[in-house]
């Protein structure tokens, strides 16, 4: 009597999971084997997840390492190729139900059930957990790229439309004031009119700049040092510190950082009247340290929770990103803003 190789009967299962796991999505009419290009990547991850199960299992030698940056490469694929992260979960599902009963027909007298069902769910989440943190990172950066694409669309509109009419209607009050005959209480009426127009103009310049400003192709350090340097002299001096070596973040972790900083720096320039502002960055292999302190008269922690210097919109950046913000008010001593960025939570 011959025993069967071992091999053979690996093959088998091999061949009788691919089989019965693409014939159940085809019927669900899943986008996976609608293509086949993306078929193809997700049949050559089902034979990735059977090979680990196996070595899992002691059936075979480990034919590659388990590395996450397969499951990555994964989910960056089906981002850019706009298949839903609903038909990768629910091909897991019907991989592992289909595979497991395969599996305990064809290698269950020499290991145990429970063993397989632990050895394949592990392999199986080995590969989704990377593509799903793969997936959500391509994402952010497309909502950068858009948010970036947007806010220069802002700030032409602003720059072109808003401040040349603001401008044009200081012009006109000017002119107007200089033949009004009516004595000194029209003019002070005037002088005020022409006192708001100027300031709404700056404010407007001012928000045009800081929307052109963002991170793109830039470190993130250097993206506020651009930032800084084009600021005007209408407000207290930012000055700039740096303590550790800067490296990239992901784009989309950058992008939302910069504007929380960003908004951070123009707030303390037009509310906090401080005599100075200091930005300061602290890179760490561990985290990523940002903060903007001012010397001005700070506010009180009500002021906070009735949304002060936009919180609600900062905060909902910050947990985008996985980061947590706080704000020290300090009332009479001033304002301290920071932004703490885990590294492994920025993609780096």
């Amino acid at each position: 009597m011959t025993t069967r190789p071992i091999d053979a009967d690996l093959a088998e299962a091999r061949a009788a999971v691919v089989e019965r796991v693409t014939s159940a999505l085809r019927s669900a009419d899943s986008v996976l084997v609608s293509d086949s290009y993306i078929e193809a990547e997700f049949l050559a991850q089902v034979q990735r997840i059977l090979a680990q199960t196996f070595a899992s299992l002691g059936l075979l030698p480990p034919s590659e390492p388990r590395q996450a940056s397969r499951g990555a490469e994964v989910g960056e694929q089906r981002a850019r190729q706009n298949v839903h992260p609903v038909d990768s979960l629910k091909a897991a599902t019907l991989l592992f139900d289909e595979a497991l009963s395969v599996l305990v027909d064809a290698v269950g007298h020499l290991v145990g059930n429970d063993e397989i069902a632990r050895a394949l769910n592990a392999s199986i989440m080995g590969n989704v957990i990377p593509a799903s943190v793969a997936y959500v990172n391509v994402l952010l950066e497309r909502l950068a790229v858009a948010h970036s694409e947007e806010r220069l669309g802002i700030s032409r509109e602003l720059h072109d439309r808003v401040a040349h009419s603001i401008a044009a209607g200081m012009q006109r009050v000017d002119l107007s004031g200089l033949s009004d005959p009516e004595g000194s209480a029209a003019q002070a009426r005037l002088a005020e009119g022409m006192a708001l127009f100027d300031g709404a103009l700056d404010e407007t310049r001012a928000i045009a700049r800081d929307l052109r400003h963002f991170v793109g192709d830039k470190r993130l350090d250097e993206a506020l040092d651009d930032y800084v340097a084009d600021l005007d002299e209408a407000g207290p001096p930012v000055i700039v510190e740096l303590d550790g070596q800067p490296f990239r973040l992901g784009t989309g972790t950058q992008e939302e950082a910069f504007i929380i900083v960003r908004e951070a720096i123009h707030n303390a320039r037009r509310h906090s009247d401080a005599d100075s502002i200091v930005v300061r960055s602290t890179w760490r292999p561990e985290s990523v340290l940002l903060s903007v302190r001012d010397d001005g008269h700070g506010f009180e922690h009500d002021r906070i929770r009735s949304g002060a210097l936009g919180l609600v919109a900062a905060q909902e950046r910050a947990e985008l990103i996985g980061a947590d913000l706080t704000i020290d008010p300090g009332p009479g001593v001033g304002t301290r803003v920071e932004l703490t960025i885990p590294v492994q939570e920025a993609g780096v």
